[in-house]
């Protein structure tokens, strides 16, 4: 019997989560919503938008704001 390759995904970060939403704050705070469509445009992996749907359903005033409701994210994949 043959070992079948398993590939794991890396694992997500703060970083990633930055490029995927950094564009939702351009005209200022910006809901869940407009975070998870910011996801959609940059085409993210599921586990962004997994995070992004564990966020709390209110007005978030930039990149940090989101990342302070994501404590167990590290910063980098190092």
């Amino acid at each position: 019997m043959e070992a079948v390759p398993t590939t794991s995904e890396p694992i997500l970060t703060q970083t990633e989560i930055i490029d995927c939403v950094e564009d939702a704050f351009l005209s200022g705070a910006t809901t869940v919503t407009d975070l998870l469509d910011a996801a959609l445009r940059c085409q993210a992996r599921p586990a962004v938008f997994a995070a992004l749907v564990r966020l709390p359903e209110r007005s978030y005033v930039s990149v940090m704001d989101v990342l302070a409701n994501l404590p167990d994210l590290p910063y980098t994949a190092d």
